[in-house]
């Protein structure tokens, strides 16, 4: 499916593998708050952009061996070894990451420096996980299924 990749800040790229990527979604909030007004349509509404937007990508796969490191330079192919990888990841001093995949390589920076015909500018995706799920099935040894909700920021 995608090719998906996590690069940490000094430059290691975890890489997965061709058919372990099932699907990757993205969702973009603007968290607007919305005030109907009584007795009226929803036309007769206001809504407010307070609070900014938010987007959250979620992978979802199965971690299997490849006889290939998925990081150049370091032993991290059978499944134990990317299970512990991508959860050092997540060790309480989180750092940021990039996120690479076919269609998700940029996210919407702000409407400053907008060039036509977009309405915003982009930047690389840089995100940090929320959450790492990994399901251990019985009868499937030579899999791992998982799923990696990220959050796209800044900092």
């Amino acid at each position: 499916m995608a090719d998906i990749s996590l690069t940490t800040t000094d430059g290691r790229v975890f890489t997965f593998a061709e058919g372990e990527i099932k699907r990757v979604t993205s969702n973009i909030d603007a968290n607007l708050e919305n005030m109907p007004m009584p007795n009226l349509g929803p036309t007769a509404s206001y809504s407010f952009d307070y609070e900014g937007v938010t987007k959250t990508i979620t992978v979802t796969g199965i971690l299997f061996s490849t006889g290939t490191s998925r990081v150049a330079g370091f032993s991290i192919d059978s499944i134990i070894e990317q299970k512990q990888w991508l959860e050092s990841l997540v060790s309480g001093t989180q750092r940021i990451l990039t996120f690479t995949s076919n269609y998700e390589t940029l996210s919407v920076r702000s409407e400053l420096d907008a060039v036509a015909p977009y309405q915003a500018s982009f930047a690389q995706t840089k995100v940090k996980i929320m959450s790492l799920n990994f399901d251990e099935i019985e009868a499937l040894t030579e899999e791992l299924a998982f799923s990696m909700q990220l959050v796209v920021c800044n900092v």
